[in-house]
């Protein structure tokens, strides 16, 4: 930067502008410190998660998880714990005196942990291992037959009883929540007004702020249903789509894939027509679109060019919620069940497919033979990889003897390779079988989704990170997670309900700001969440406060500024980097929005009669509020010392749109 340039801003924008700004960011969203108190319960998940867990993380783990297991035994879950070693068992429910895992740490002759005779255990982490032991529920058939995948997540749901049938979907969520403000005596925020709500809803649903016209009509409204009748209304507009499909194209593909004018026609025409989550990721999965429209569904694959792992990498968080990167050379240190075995089954379901040119774009290929890999384990051995996934699935195949040769023959295939200009299909599609293993009777396909959703419009997961829900991060609504993902598959995979009947709840409709002294911690969204605007909702927001147009080239161009610096999509907190503050300052894409021209928000203000009106239609076009007494001084402060009238609304408005309140959804 030259010193000429930045000493124009430096000019331009005077202390106390940043004195405004600063103002506009600091003490407006409180923060919250999670309670340290010791779980008490009869619960052993609960007991298992505040005692046992912390207790073999510190003094059994280093020995007894993920890459090392000495004795074969994995510490790290009740799952593994029962499946025991090389000398059985660890645990036997109900029975702490004959369990192997205390019989092993007793202060006695024989085998014995830790070995190290400084490191034993106390009397009283035996006793909370025994206690632990003797609270878990005798295993019976039925509970056998459940799935291993899935024993884990049953146990952790706690026993709130069931909500009512006779209430609505948003009620029976509120159900659910206030069960946990009741739980843990917590007091919620108070309901927001209703200029707060539209703000918040405008940015979740239409990615951009409301116009003033379009608040000052919500808020005038005086019709009890107004709330649910602008849900409607958004849900049905134009924006809508045109939102979600931003979101979910960074999602999905990441920053650095580029754009792809099919495949963004293709996620917003599914958001608009409210395609089922399931079909909108078979049709990714299978690459192999039948209609014209859903041609860009192939982009998914395409964009990775033939990076099998890169494609089982993307797949997994959308498939079953959780990244699986780390067992590519081992099972996953931390989340028991995340074996290599399952990396390596998602590597072989795509690697058949090759990028192919086609008559209608690019295509994605499929070989009816072959792909038959080998990974090696920590002990170094070689082992096959074959259909087996995370959701406890696995897909037959004939596989070749070890010296046949397979023969590639045209009877192999519903369209042979070397049709002319298409991509070849096999009878025996490895990716199509993947994808209805993914998008049938997949329960994690559905809590995902949802977990994703509930982050997005919440400002955090049930589980947080979004992309984690392994074991090792439970969720903070367990029983409310299953129940919305059964809700979510039961009605057909339907994004629209989903999203109304979330943003409806009393929960997503509370204040920021908190009654208590203390604030409630956030995963009890006992209080509205801050939520880091995206690239895409500050670029939108900000040309609707300005009320200014650009060319085509110029807004592509202000996108790819915003995306550079603000890349992060729904980062866990906010903070404000210097990349952002200075592409906000220098950007002459951003000026350009500010400089007075006819009909933008500059002008309009600039000829507003008194500096006091200036600042409060400032406000209510940048917040959706009216300055509170010292911000209405300061900012008549400005607009009188400035060289114009034009020159004082533009700086005002650059103090206002830069700050950290325009800057976050609360």
């Amino acid at each position: 930067m030259s010193n000429c340039h930045h000493s124009r801003n430096v000019i331009r924008f005077a202390p106390s502008l940043l004195a405004l700004a600063a103002l506009l960011t600091v003490g407006l969203y409180p923060r919250s410190a999670r309670s340290q108190n010791p779980v008490r319960t009869n619960n052993p998940e609960e007991y298992w998660h505040s005692q046992v867990e912390p207790l073999l993380d510190k003094s059994c783990l280093k020995c007894h998880a993920g890459v090392r297991q000495s004795g074969g035994l994995d510490l790290r879950s009740l799952d593994t714990i029962l499946r025991g070693g090389d000398s059985g068992p660890a645990v036997i429910p109900g029975k702490p005196g004959e369990s192997r895992l205390v019989q092993y740490v007793l202060p006695q002759p024989g085998p014995h942990m830790p070995p190290d005779p400084k490191k034993q255990l106390s009397p009283e982490a035996i006793n909370t291992l025994k206690t632990w032991i003797a609270l878990l529920p005798v295993q019976t058939e039925q509970t056998k037959s459940v799935p291993q995948y899935m024993q884990a997540y049953q146990r952790s749901l706690p026993s709130l009883g069931a909500p009512p049938t006779n209430l609505t979907p948003s009620a029976t969520i509120d159900w659910f929540v206030q069960a946990g403000w009741k739980k843990e005596k917590l007091t919620p925020a108070r309901p927001t007004s209703d200029a707060v709500f539209a703000r918040r809803l405008y940015l979740d649903l239409a990615g951009r702020i409301p116009t003033s016209v379009e608040l000052r009509q919500f808020v005038g409204d005086y019709h009890g249903d107004k709330r649910e009748l602008l849900v409607t209304k958004l849900l049905a507009s134009e924006d809508y789509p045109r939102h979600f499909r931003e979101v979910f194209d960074t999602t999905l593909m990441g920053r650095g894939a580029g754009k792809n004018a099919l495949w963004s026609t293709f996620l917003e025409d599914a958001f608009r027509t409210n395609r089922p989550w399931s079909a909108i990721v078979r049709d990714i999965l299978v690459a192999r679109p039948m209609e014209k429209s859903k041609q860009g569904a192939v982009w998914f694959l395409a964009a990775r060019q033939n990076s099998f792992q890169a494609i089982a990498e993307a797949v997994a968080p959308v498939a079953f919620g959780v990244k699986i990167g780390c067992a590519q050379c081992h099972n996953h240190p931390l989340a028991w069940e995340i074996e290599q075995r399952h990396y390596w089954g998602l590597v072989a379901a795509f690697n058949r497919g090759k990028n192919v040119d086609t008559d209608s774009g690019t295509g994605i290929s499929e070989s009816a033979i072959g792909g038959f890999i080998n990974f090696a384990n920590l002990k170094k051995e070689s082992q096959a990889a074959s259909l087996v996934f995370l959701n406890g699935k696995s897909i037959s195949e004939r596989v070749p003897a070890a010296n046949e040769k397979e023969m590639d023959k045209p009877e192999l295939y519903l369209v042979p390779p070397g049709t002319a200009r298409t991509a070849a299909v096999p009878k025996f599609s490895r990716r199509e079988s993947f994808a209805d293993s993914v998008t049938k009777e997949n329960p994690l396909l559905a809590r995902a989704f949802v977990n994703r959703i509930w982050a997005k419009l919440m400002g955090r997961g049930f589980v947080q990170p979004a992309d984690q829900l392994d074991s090792k991060h439970r969720p903070s609504h367990p029983e409310l997670l299953e129940w919305l993902a059964r809700d979510f598959e039961t009605s057909g995979y339907n994004i629209q309900r989903l999203v109304k009947n979330i943003v409806l709840t009393r929960a997503y409709q509370l204040d920021a700001k908190t009654v208590s002294k203390t604030p409630p911690p956030p995963e009890s969204f006992a209080r509205a969440l801050e939520k880091p605007l995206s690239a895409e909702q500050l670029l939108h927001s900000l040309q609707v406060a300005t009320a200014a147009k650009l060319d085509n080239p110029e807004t592509e161009k202000l996108e790819r500024g915003f995306v550079k610096a603000f890349p992060d999509l729904m980062p866990d907190t906010y903070n404000p980097s210097l990349q952002q503050a200075l592409f906000l300052t220098n950007s002459p894409l951003v000026d350009k929005l500010l400089k007075p021209i006819p009909g933008n928000t500059t002008t309009k203000l600039a000829a507003l009669p008194t500096p006091e009106r200036q600042v409060r239609e400032a406000f209510q076009v940048s917040f959706g509020r009216l300055p509170d007494a010292t911000e209405l001084q300061q900012c008549q402060t400005i607009l009188k010392t400035a060289s114009s009238p034009e020159r004082g609304v533009q700086n005002l408005l650059w103090a206002l749109l830069t700050s950290a309140e325009f800057q976050v959804n609360h």
